[in-house]
C-alpha cells in the first residue's frame, strides 16, 4: 500500500463506495416502488370487488348479475382482469373475460367479512388475487358468497422492469458524473502537492535555493521545514568547505617551511612531497564527499571547452588537435564545478601528455546516465595495467611522473559522486577513459 499514490487511493475508495452505494440504493428504491405498486394494485382490486358486491343479489334463489359490467375488462375475453363468484364449492358466476379458462382455480375463501390478498397464487405466480366474503339473504336463509378478482401481472412486471431500467440508467449516469467531478476535484486538491514536489525536484537539481511559492495552510509548515533544511544544509556545506580550506592553509605553510629547510636531509624531501600530495588528495576527497543532493546543476560543455582551450596553450609545442564532440547539447550535472574541473583537468592533462597528435572529448546523455569520454592517440595503456593506474601512487611509462596520484584523486572524486571510471582502448589507438554519472534524481530508482 505504501507505493500507491494518494490520488489512486482516494479514487479507489470513492469507486468502492459507489459500487456499494449504487446497488443498495437501487435495491431500496425498487423495494419501495414495488411495495407502493402492490398497495396500489390491492386498492384497485378492492374497488373492483366492491363493484361486484354492489351488483350481486339473489332473485328467487338465483344469482342476478348484469350482462355487461361497468368495467369493460370483465367483458373482454383474456383481458387480464378476471372475476368469479363462489358459494361453497359452487361457482355462481364468472366474468366473460374467463371465457377460455378450462378450469377455475381452486382458491380458499376467506371468512365472512374478511378479505384475502395474494401476490401469487399457490400454483401460479402470474396473477394477483383479491377475495372477499359477504353474506346475502336467499329463500333458504343467509348464504356466504365469496367474490374473487384476479389481475394478470404482465403489466405490473413490465412497470417494475421499466422502473428498474430507468433507475439503473440514471444512477449509473449520476455515478459517472460523480467520478468525473471527483477526478476534477481531486486534481484541484492535489495540485499544490504536485507543485511542491516539482519545486523540491528543482531544488534537488540545484535550480532553486528555496521553495518560494504559496501553498495551502496544511502544506505551509512542510514548506517552511524544507526551506529550513535547505538553508541549514547550505550553511553546513559552506562551513565544511571553509574548515577544509583553513586546514589546507594551516598545513601548507609548515610543510613549505619544512621542505625549504636547507638542513633537511635529501631523502626526507620526497616523503614530505608525498605528505603534501596525500593531504591535497584527502581534502579533495572529503570536499567531494560533502556534496549535496541539492547541489546546483553545472553545464558540462562550457567547462570542457574552457579546459580544452587552456590545454591547447599549455601543450602548444606538441601542436595537438583537441576536439570536442557533443552527442547531446546542454548536458547538466549536479556537482561542484571545482570537482568537475579537477576530474576533467587530470584526465585531459593525462591524455595530452600521452597523445601524439589528437585528443578527443565526447559527452553522451542517456536515460539514466551521463558519460564523458576522453580519448587520445598515444601508446595506450596495457589491459593488465589499466586497473593499477587507479591505485594510489601508481605510475606507468605512458604517463609522466605524478599522474598516479592524480588518477587516484580522480577515482576518489568520481566515487564520491557515485560515478564510474573505466579505462579501455580507443579507436584512435591510445587510451579511452570513460567517466559515467547517474543523475541524482535517479540514483535510487
Amino acid at each position: 500500500m505504501q507505493h500507491i499514490s494518494l490520488r489512486l487511493r482516494i479514487f479507489a475508495a470513492t469507486l468502492l463506495t459507489l459500487l456499494i452505494f449504487i446497488p443498495l440504493t437501487v435495491l431500496t428504491l425498487e423495494k419501495a416502488f414495488n411495495s407502493s405498486l402492490t398497495q396500489s394494485m390491492l386498492q384497485q382490486l378492492r374497488v373492483q370487488s366492491l363493484s361486484l358486491v354492489s351488483e350481486f343479489e339473489f332473485e328467487k334463489n338465483k344469482v342476478a348479475m348484469p350482462e355487461q359490467l361497468y368495467n369493460d375488462q370483465f367483458n373482454i375475453p383474456d383481458s387480464g382482469l378476471y372475476a368469479f363468484i363462489q358459494s361453497g364449492q359452487d361457482i355462481l358466476w364468472k366474468s366473460f373475460s374467463t371465457l377460455h379458462w378450462q378450469k377455475m382455480p381452486d382458491i380458499p375463501f376467506p371468512q365472512i367479512g374478511d378479505e384475502l390478498f395474494l401476490e401469487e397464487l399457490p400454483a401460479d405466480n402470474s396473477f394477483f388475487l383479491y377475495a372477499y366474503t359477504a353474506e346475502f339473504e336467499s329463500t333458504n336463509g343467509y348464504r356466504a358468497v365469496s367474490f374473487y378478482v384476479l389481475q394478470d401481472k404482465t403489466i405490473f412486471n413490465s412497470e417494475k422492469q421499466k422502473f428498474a431500467n430507468t433507475l439503473w440508467n440514471w444512477l449509473g449516469l449520476i455515478a459517472l458524473l460523480l467520478l468525473v467531478l471527483l477526478l476534477i476535484s481531486l486534481n484541484a486538491a492535489l495540485r499544490p502537492i504536485s507543485r511542491l514536489n516539482q519545486q523540491i525536484l528543482r531544488a534537488e537539481k540545484g535550480q532553486l535555493k528555496r521553495i518560494d511559492q504559496n501553498y495551502p495552510p496544511e502544506l505551509e509548515t512542510l514548506k517552511t521545514s524544507i526551506n529550513h533544511l535547505l538553508e541549514s544544509e547550505e550553511q553546513q556545506r559552506s562551513r565544511y568547505k571553509n574548515s577544509l580550506s583553513d586546514l589546507a592553509h594551516s598545513l601548507k605553510t609548515p610543510l613549505a617551511v619544512l621542505a625549504g629547510n636547507a638542513a633537511l636531509p635529501s631523502d626526507a624531501k620526497e616523503p614530505i612531497q608525498q605528505i603534501d600530495k596525500q593531504i591535497q588528495r584527502q581534502l579533495k576527497r572529503a570536499a567531494a564527499g560533502a556534496s549535496s543532493a541539492f547541489e546546483r546543476a553545472v553545464e558540462i560543455s562550457p567547462l570542457i571547452k574552457k579546459l580544452l582551450n587552456a590545454m591547447s596553450k599549455v601543450y602548444a609545442d606538441k601542436q595537438l588537435t583537441l576536439d570536442f564532440k557533443e552527442i547531446n547539447t546542454s548536458i547538466q550535472l549536479q556537482a561542484d564545478s571545482t570537482d568537475l574541473m579537477e576530474i576533467l583537468g587530470n584526465l585531459v592533462d593525462n591524455a595530452c601528455k600521452a597523445a601524439k597528435h589528437q585528443v578527443l572529448v565526447s559527452t553522451i546523455e542517456e536515460t539514466n546516465k551521463i558519460a564523458i569520454i576522453i580519448e587520445d592517440d598515444g601508446a595506450g595503456i596495457p589491459k593488465d595495467k589499466q586497473l593499477d593506474l587507479l591505485e594510489r601512487g601508481t605510475r606507468l611509462d605512458s604517463y609522466k611522473e605524478g599522474q598516479g596520484i592524480g588518477m587516484a584523486v580522480v577515482s576518489d572524486l568520481v566515487s564520491a559522486y557515485q560515478g564510474k571510471l573505466e579505462i579501455s582502448e580507443s579507436e584512435l589507438g591510445g587510451a579511452k577513459v570513460t567517466v559515467s554519472f547517474i543523475p541524482k534524481g535517479k540514483q535510487n530508482s
